[in-house]
């Protein structure tokens, strides 16, 4: 467990709504103030319960912080290990009148590795739920959802899964955990625990990748659509090699309390269209907006000419929750992992094909009459931008684009100088 508190520090950084409290060092002779003694102000609270809290041993020790009962005050939560179990353990801490921290209540994790820790605000009102997955010795992933409230911690949720999100998928206004798990058959099965109509707990499970066109789920995001509602987009692995993705589109229905496909296209036809055989091109919101895009490669989007080693393809972005559902057409780079954004009007007449006067470099000109319109290069980062327009720096280089004599862009709002879109 000595990667443990390098994973929380981070956490602690990452994540606004979490602060890291750092127990000042204390000098002790001979003998290094455990986390107990410094939380306590030497008193050993604890010692009834035959705990010692054995992973925070550095001198800067750090603990999660927030108001989990929700009652205005701040609370603690510190990971430990003790000689009694074999699994990590947490013990939740309040201050008393004097201002020292007091343990309240403790609970036993489920493995004896944690590999992520957030919070979560499920419910109604001000308390705050601790998400904390497991990493079991076998390689089995957990997770549970610790609840603190009323002077009692309880484990509302306990179970294995792949990969999980936090977000309001129901539209309620507060947080929703999205779990992925693949089932025996190969399919990837959801699970929504959320807060029903009575404010009480509910877990939904759905069929979310079918075993017969999906192997396993590669990434899951949820966002907003045109019509405001909630949506939940999975890419699944399928294909005879397994290499391939795919896209599925779901949203919460407030009447029936369950994930349903998206109406605006049929699963069928998205699979179709979303198949692509970029391994690492995923969902995502590409622009910020809170939708999430997906990424397809219509044939029609473009012409290719060029040399088998640089791995570019056309893209296109699309949202299907709108009645004009293109959001985005451009040029993926595989090598660089990067999207360049092109003028909407250009698709569907463009050739891309090697330079054949600059050294590692690609033009984009016309089919129809082979006019250059667009010339990219990637050059050292600290080469001259003279003449070209600066994309910015991907993979340690510098991209670079210069627009052609003959190229005409209706699209007043589109920069050259802002296409570049960094997929990493």
């Amino acid at each position: 467990m000595k990667t443990h508190l390098y994973l929380l520090t981070i956490l602690f950084i990452s994540v606004p709504s979490v602060f890291a409290q750092k127990i000042e060092k204390e000098t002790v002779p001979g003998q290094e103030p455990t986390l107990v003694e410094r939380l306590t102000g030497g008193k050993k609270v604890i010692e009834s319960a035959e705990m010692n809290f054995q992973l925070f041993t550095s001198a800067n020790a750090n603990f999660i912080g927030s108001d989990f009962d929700g009652d205005g005050e701040q609370d603690a939560a510190v990971l430990y290990t003790t000689a009694q179990s074999s699994n990590v353990c947490i013990a939740f801490l309040q201050k008393d009148a004097a201002g020292a921290w007091k343990v309240q209540q403790t609970i036993e994790g489920l493995a004896d590795t944690v590999d992520n820790v957030r919070l979560a605000q499920l419910q109604d009102g001000n308390a705050v739920q601790l998400v904390v997955g497991y990493l079991a010795a076998q390689g089995d992933s957990y997770l549970a959802v610790y609840s603190y409230e009323h002077g009692e911690v309880n484990a509302i949720l306990e179970q294995s899964y792949e990969q999980y999100l936090v977000e309001d998928i129901t539209g309620g206004g507060n947080e929703d955990l999205i779990l992925m798990s693949t089932l025996e058959d190969g399919g990837v099965q959801i699970e929504l625990l959320t807060v029903n109509r009575d404010g009480s707990f509910q877990q939904v499970a759905v069929m979310g990748l079918s075993a017969d066109k999906f192997s396993g789920c590669a990434s899951v995001a949820s966002g907003l659509g045109a019509d405001g509602r909630h949506y939940l987009v999975l890419d699944g692995w399928t294909g005879i090699s397994g290499n391939n993705l795919a896209t599925v589109l779901l949203r919460f229905d407030e009447e029936s309390q369950q994930m349903i496909p998206a109406e605006q296209i049929s699963a069928s036809a998205l699979y179709s269209a979303s198949l692509r055989n970029v391994p690492n091109l995923v969902s995502r919101d590409l622009d910020g907006d809170g939708t999430v895009e997906i990424p397809t490669q219509p044939d029609e989007a473009g012409l290719l000419n060029m040399s088998q080693s640089r791995r570019m393809d056309f893209i296109v972005w699309m949202d299907y929750t709108r009645p004009d559902p293109e959001k985005s057409f451009g040029l993926l780079d595989e090598e660089t992992n990067c999207y360049i954004e092109l003028p909407a009007e250009w698709e569907g007449n463009l050739l891309l094909t090697d330079s054949a006067d600059i050294d590692d470099a690609v033009e984009l000109r016309t089919v129809d009459e082979n006019k250059l319109v667009l010339t990219l290069r990637l050059v050292p980062s600290s080469a001259s931008a003279a003449g070209w327009t600066r994309l910015g720096v991907v993979a340690s280089r510098q991209m670079q684009a210069k627009l052609g004599e003959d190229a005409v862009i209706q699209d007043q709002t589109y920069r050259l100088s802002r296409s570049l879109y960094r997929l990493n």
